[in-house]
């Protein structure tokens, strides 16, 4: 389609005949992303380290008639992450759309998180977003092609006990923007999403160790003036739509996708 192109579009092949990398797969906001975009047309690739995870993905993905392939990889590595674009590259010829969405998250201010807690948490959640973003860049310049970097409303906000996690997420915001200005020329647009509280396997486990589970769930519902937190769903629609031709014109740009939970944080 010309980038110009105002005609009418199928929504259910908005990524039709595109392939879309997806760091992270395995559970939660990743695994909703490859299948949202599976669904809209693309070919998958996922990208995660827990295999046992990434594979059950997979399953499903397939089963719901979906084309995706899986790639073990440990995004902070320069290695895993050259082997496994190369993988990709060698199955499906091109990479159209990237989505840096791994991530992790340890609930530590910097009085009690130690060198190593801030090396795993900046390494996974930004270093893994330079390194992925600048394998796959040979063929997103020839597809010009659309990044989408997973942030959070904590890099747009700040969070208490959170100190590498705050960092991260804030340092994806300002490098999306980076990005966005450097690769323009390219012709690939560069956009981060900042998602807050979302139903993914992570923060149930948050709910199911608090003393009050139930009571937990009501008051992370009650701050959000729609009055619930996302389904992962609803975050990878919102990539669909950064990554598709919908958003042509849209680039270097954090949008938070939160439920308004930022307004009055």
């Amino acid at each position: 389609m010309n980038k110009t192109d105002l005609s009418p579009i199928d929504f259910g092949q908005l990524v039709e005949k595109r392939v879309a990398v997806v760091t992270g797969a395995a559970k939660g906001i990743g695994r909703a992303c490859a299948r949202v975009f599976g669904e809209a047309g693309a070919s998958i690739a996922l990208i995660d380290i827990d295999e046992d995870a990434a594979r059950a993905t997979l399953t499903e993905l397939r089963e719901r008639g979906l084309q995706a392939a899986f790639f073990s990889a440990d995004v902070s590595c320069a290695a895993d992450v050259s082997a496994a674009v190369q993988g990709i590259l060698e199955r499906y010829g091109k990479i159209d759309i990237l989505v840096n969405n791994a991530g992790t998250h340890d609930g530590k201010g910097i009085q009690e998180a130690g060198e190593d807690d801030w090396d795993r948490i900046v390494s996974t959640n930004l270093k893994s977003v330079f390194l992925v973003s600048k394998a796959a860049l040979p063929s997103l310049k020839e597809t010009g092609g659309a990044i989408i970097n997973m942030g959070s409303m904590v890099g747009l906000v700040g969070q208490g006990n959170s100190g590498a996690y705050s960092a991260s997420k804030g340092g994806i915001v300002a490098l999306t923007k980076n990005m966005a200005l450097d690769l323009a020329p390219h012709r690939i647009r560069v956009n981060c999403i900042c998602p807050g509280w979302v139903e993914t396997p992570l923060v149930n486990e948050w709910f199911a160790l608090q003393p009050d589970e139930a009571g937990a769930r009501d008051y992370v519902n009650s701050i959000h003036p729609l009055g619930r937190i996302a389904a992962a769903d609803e975050i990878g629609k919102v990539a669909l739509f950064l990554a598709s031709d919908l958003a042509s014109f849209v680039t270097g740009v954090a949008i938070a996708v939160d439920g308004g939970v930022s307004l009055g944080y």
